[in-house]
């Protein structure tokens, strides 16, 4: 490598290591010491606690249950909606994929005004049914599993859908001429062929749900370790608390790591190759007629018009006006708007701004440490890649905690205290979401032959101006889509916003935001919030797809 690819690798190496490998490693560091000494100390309480013993478990048994309920329902409609030739089948994919444009701490301020005690659905049932009391539809574990299946089940589906659409019909018409039939043939040879997909969507489920912190938090239930670790580290005063947070934030991460190890390693034990590339849909496609097609017609639609009765909340809450005890708003108007773009439009400015300069920041690394290892012989470059990607398996409350911990004195031989500046929150946001800018950088790199670059460095320009003129324009387009994914992405953050938001510098973007009006009772507002949220990211989603050209939320598959 030439004197500019060294200083280039240098730098990029820096800035990973100081703000993700160091935090992270200052997060393990501090649930192991005492003032300055080894020590299992923070361990023992923790797990020495029956009640912290019980959050660990149901966050837990959250997760799993998250996976189960969003198997049930995504694997039906990935088989559904790939193999079966059902009318409106493509509108159908995009309306289940719709959950996606909605953080499911959104979601669960819609279920409090449909499901709550004194929701629309429990009025409804008393006035109409003769209900005494009201149904406890959401507050309880089994809220949480609810509204996190409502939003995540188009992750196992569209992972799914990818893996249908890539395997050879003829297997099954083989196993079918050997005796196979129905479940047993989904079973048997259908269901192990799409493993890799179903793999990468229940992970994703599992991570989310197990460190989720706003949806728990939404509802009240705070038995979870993401809401404990929360509150722990909140706690600047007590630092044997904090120290209790830290060790939480030790095992989400520690969790979620052997769950992706144990998962890639169940993958990679299997042999999933197929004779084909891939399939055209249309040779997919089977012809269902009868109950079988009236009931697949009915479970996609009971699914869809379920999973996006958020949206249908949250947009009657931003509208309404009174809505307390009633099963609708009692008045419509554009009040709560006013208030939340016009009178206090704070939390919409510092979304943008955070967000805003986190995706110029990823663009900027991840074209960068995407060139590097594609282009570069590079001593370690599988190491560099796993360093970009950490923050994809990383819940943003332990980023946030390393974050508070790493700086939470003056950077060397400096007088700057870089948490009391609100950069800090960008700089969150940033590495959080770099693993979304360097896939989308190497994908599109992939795409690009090295001949067009060496021709222009053999016409005398150099590396750098090559890259400049030749390179980045030809990747822009895929480099772009990550680039609004990473911001549609950094724009629905919470757990890394709320904790790097001091009190009293009005830094809270807009996720901060609905929680502050929620846990304020001016749910109103809330959702006139959380409505936004859902138009800017849904305006963001459908512009990834434009840009690369595939069909809806395709770009949330893993």
């Amino acid at each position: 490598m030439n004197k500019g690819s060294v200083i280039t690798v240098g730098i990029v190496y820096v800035i990973l290591l100081m703000f993700i490998i160091v935090p992270i490693a200052l997060v393990f560091y501090e649930s192991f010491t005492w003032n300055g000494h080894i020590t299992l100390e923070h361990y023992a309480r923790f797990f020495g606690d029956p009640f912290f013993r019980e959050c660990f478990l149901n966050s837990l048994l959250v997760a799993v249950a998250c996976v189960i309920t969003t198997s049930l329902l995504g694997i039906p409609m990935a088989y559904i909606l790939t193999r079966y030739n059902i009318p409106l089948r493509n509108f159908l994919t995009t309306l289940a994929t719709l959950p996606l444009i909605m953080p499911p701490f959104v979601g669960a301020l819609a279920f409090k005004f449909l499901f709550g005690r004194h929701g629309t659905l429990n009025l409804l049932l008393m006035d109409y049914f003769g209900l005494k009391t009201p149904i406890n539809f959401i507050y309880g574990l089994h809220g949480i599993v609810l509204i996190i299946t409502l939003h995540l089940y188009p992750l196992v589906m569209l992972n799914v859908m990818a893996s249908l659409s890539k395997l050879d019909p003829s297997l099954e018409e083989i196993a079918e001429n050997l005796g196979a039939k129905g479940f047993h043939l989904f079973r048997t040879v259908t269901f192990p062929l799409m493993m890799p997909g179903y793999a990468a969507g229940a992970l994703l489920v599992f991570l989310w749900a197990f460190s989720d912190l706003g949806t728990p938090l939404i509802i009240g239930i705070y038995n979870l370790l993401a809401p404990q670790a929360f509150f722990s580290v909140q706690e600047v005063l007590f630092e044997d608390i904090v120290r209790l947070g830290i060790v939480m934030c030790v095992i989400m991460v520690t969790f979620s790591m052997i769950t992706l190890a144990a998962m890639r390693r169940y993958v990679s034990l299997r042999q999933y190759a197929t004779l084909t590339m891939g399939i055209a849909p249309k040779t997919l496609l089977n012809q269902v007629k009868g109950i079988k097609r009236t009931l697949s017609i009915a479970f996609c639609v009971i699914v869809i018009a379920i999973s996006l009765l958020p949206h249908a909340g949250i947009f009657i809450g931003a509208f309404g006006g009174i809505w307390s005890f009633t099963p609708f708003p009692t008045s419509y108007s554009l009040a709560n708007f006013k208030t939340v773009l016009i009178d206090a439009p704070i939390f919409l400015y510092n979304s943008l701004r955070y967000s805003g300069l986190a995706t110029v920041f990823d663009l900027a690394i991840g074209a960068v440490i995407a060139y590097l290892i594609m282009r570069k012989q590079l001593p370690g470059k599988n190491l560099l890649d796993a360093m970009a990607m950490l923050p994809f398996a990383l819940p943003g409350i332990v980023i946030a905690t390393g974050y508070i911990r790493a700086f939470r004195n003056p950077i060397p031989f400096t007088t700057f205290d870089l948490l009391s500046f609100w950069v800090i929150i960008a700089l969150a946001l940033t590495m959080r979401r770099l693993p979304y800018t360097v896939r989308a950088a190497h994908a599109a790199l992939q795409q690009i032959h090295t001949s067009l670059e060496e021709a222009s460095m053999n016409l005398g320009a150099g590396r750098l101006l090559t890259f400049l003129k030749i390179t980045l324009p030809l990747m822009f387009t895929g480099l772009l889509a990550g680039g609004i994914l990473a911001f549609v992405n950094s724009i629905t953050e919470l757990s890394c916003s709320w904790l790097l938001s001091l009190p009293g510098r009005n830094w809270e973007p807009m996720t901060v935001g609905i929680m502050i009006y929620s846990q304020t009772g001016v749910f109103g507002q809330a959702a006139a919030l959380g409505a936004i949220l859902i138009i800017i990211v849904a305006i963001g989603i459908a512009i990834v797809n434009r840009l690369v050209s595939v069909r809806a939320g395709t770009a949330f598959g893993a």
